[in-house]
């Protein structure tokens, strides 16, 4: 068997409790004493830690490097200024994805580009592939920088008290740099988790960053918690963020996962883009997709997990769960499944086949969870 990595939290993890498990080759905490649900809500609540440091950072250098980024890269990155950063997909030839990616402009000619856990090995070497067409250089940084992410609507507050920066003048998708508890960060005003907060690359001791946090919150009476896999993994579902292996993958386009706002076919000028996979996605648009994501929230009792078959009224199949779950913020079973155009109208009766036994659901507004204007 190969052996787990494990991160530079693993210690802290399973000295507090940590339900350690596999994830993606790593030896994550699923859960910690007081359960996914309550640390799905404290985040809601407050501010909840985040050991995400087995996600991928590489940095790609050099005269060409906006140009590498351009080619790779669905989104449009153009306009970014120097601190600026933008979400988009990595496709291949046929338009379907590789991974999704955030891409930080730390200069002109240096970007940080932060890739999923699961493809950190292998969208590497698709990238290496093609750096060498260009005069750039590609670096894997991921076990130079440690990674965290605090979340919630107090986590701005607890880094603001820790830097000295005014972090709410921070705009969404930019980065700043900064001295925390006793190390160099990164500071993103980033995450996935439908709150605000931020993510932190971290230059220095990641335990005593982590643990000062949870510290400086017991201080200054801000509730912090550390949160697991499983309560990761619900708070980025309610708000229908995609997560690669299930709404995402080499068999789905991002015009069907409805990330059509994170491809641009053209750029600020007007001008075709050419990156990877532009050619096959005009034509998909073109002919236009016939499925699309949607969000389910079940009527009977039951869980919908992954694979599980969606029926139509009439008993038609109509395609399967992606992702099943209970959402902690609705108080309810809810799933994203692929479903025919036409076919999945807002408030559409459906049934999912659960253990053999049809459960009535419904289809959803989609997103199941949006955090209200402050």
């Amino acid at each position: 068997m190969t052996e787990l990595k494990r991160t530079a939290l693993f210690d802290w993890h399973v000295l507090e409790g940590g339900r350690m498990v596999d994830f993606a080759g790593w030896e994550l905490p699923v859960f910690y004493k007081m359960g996914a649900i309550e640390e799905h809500h404290a985040t809601r609540r407050s501010v909840g830690l985040f050991d995400i440091d087995h996600m991928g950072q590489f940095e790609v250098a050099g005269p060409d490097a906006a140009a590498l980024i351009d080619r790779i890269l669905s989104s449009d990155t153009s306009s970014l200024t120097d601190g600026q950063a933008k979400y988009g997909v990595l496709c291949n030839n046929e338009g379907t994805v590789i991974d999704d990616v955030i891409v930080y402009r730390m200069e002109q000619d240096r970007w940080l580009v932060v890739v999923n856990a699961a493809n950190r090995d292998s969208d590497f070497v698709w990238i290496a592939k093609h750096a060498a067409d260009f005069d750039a250089t590609l670096a894997d940084r991921s076990d130079a920088l440690a990674m965290i992410a605090v979340q919630g609507p107090n986590a701005v507050a607890l880094i603001d008290s820790l830097v000295g920066i005014d972090l709410t003048t921070l705009e969404r998708f930019s980065m700043t740099s900064a001295e925390l508890l006793g190390a160099n960060v990164l500071i993103a005003r980033t995450g996935y988790t439908g709150e605000d907060g931020v993510e932190l690359y971290i230059d220095g001791d990641v335990v005593d960053v982590w643990t000062g946090l949870i510290a400086h919150g017991a201080e200054t009476g801000i509730e912090v918690a550390a949160i697991g896999l499983g309560a990761r993994d619900s708070l980025r579902f309610e708000p229908g963020y995609p997560l690669y292996g299930h709404e995402l993958s080499t068999d789905i386009n991002p015009f069907e996962a409805r990330l059509k706002w994170a491809v641009d076919l053209v750029d600020e000028a007007g001008n075709d883009r050419s990156f990877i996979g532009a050619d096959a996605l005009r034509a998909i648009g073109e002919a236009g997709i016939t499925r699309r994501l949607e969000a389910i929230t079940m009527i009977d009792k039951g869980v919908p997990r992954e694979g599980s078959v969606v029926f139509d009224a009439d008993g038609n199949e109509l395609g399967e769960v992606v992702s099943g779950m209970f959402a902690p913020t609705l108080d309810a079973f809810a799933c994203h499944a692929f479903l025919p155009l036409g076919s999945a109208a807002v408030g559409t009766e459906l049934s999912i086949d659960i253990r053999g036994r049809r459960k009535a659901a419904v289809v959803a507004k989609r997103p199941l969870y949006r955090l209200s204007p402050s």
